[in-house]
């Protein structure tokens, strides 16, 4: 996921935020596996602001993600500060990363699962292009702002007229994707649902199953069948001898 047009923040469409999913996850078992996870792999960056914060981006939206891109980004306004060099520009990355993440909850009582799942279906151009402005959200309710961020936010634009989140200003965007997500996930059970009753239901299948409830005495539908005609055969001779 070398260029931008595959990573997350870089999804323009559902159907590119859709493809983005796949491709990302398949992309992670496959790190695993070689181990070479970028959880791991970032590690190895903790001198190097700018490969971090590289890194932390083609990784976005996972929540650890934003984290190591704020830690990034905190080391590069270190480094500003330190040789006397402005800093806006690195600020203004640190406030944008801290007001995205807002945007996601933890936890969704609609889907009955977590935030995440939400925020990833979400295209990163549609999020991005969320408006807001530091006078209305403020920095209070933004979870990955610390106080030495707040001491540079605040010494920079001063104090804002109130503050909230990102999901609180646009909870009508939150709840069109966790709508169609959610509806998208019902259509996928009902298919899957379909497929497997009606592989179960083919006659192959139904021939298969009474073998084997038959001849099965593991099984408990092969006990309940013995019993079954031991039942009968009691009923059949009672009938007879009276």
């Amino acid at each position: 996921m070398g260029d931008n047009a595959k990573e997350w923040h870089g999804t323009k469409s559902d159907d590119e935020s859709k493809s983005f999913r796949t491709e990302f996850w398949a992309k992670h078992a496959n790190d695993i596996s070689s181990g070479d996870f970028w959880a791991d792999k970032i590690k190895s960056f903790r001198g190097e602001p700018l490969e971090r914060l590289k890194l932390a981006l083609e990784n976005l939206p996972l929540p650890a993600a934003f984290r190591e891109a704020m830690i990034a980004t905190r080391a590069l306004i270190r480094e500003k500060r330190k040789s006397n060099q402005e800093y806006e520009d690195q600020l203004a990355l640190l406030y944008w990363l801290a007001a995205i993440d807002s945007f996601s909850v933890d936890y969704s009582e609609e889907l009955d699962g977590p935030g995440y799942n939400i925020i990833e279906s979400i295209p990163g151009e549609i999020l991005k292009g969320l408006p807001f402005n530091y006078e209305t959200l403020g920095y209070e309710e933004l979870k990955l702002v610390n106080s030495t961020d707040k001491k540079w936010i605040t010494q920079a634009w001063g104090e804002p007229s109130g503050h909230t989140t990102l999901h609180e200003l646009h909870k009508d965007v939150w709840q069109k994707y966790e709508q169609k997500l959610k509806i998208e996930r019902e259509e996928r059970f009902e298919t899957l649902f379909k497929s497997k009753k009606n592989s179960e239901t083919s006659p192959k299948n139904i021939s298969k199953n009474l073998e084997l409830s038959v001849d099965d005495d593991n099984k408990p539908m092969g006990l309940f069948t013995k019993f079954a005609f031991s039942v009968l055969t009691i009923i059949v001779i009672a009938a007879f001898l009276t």
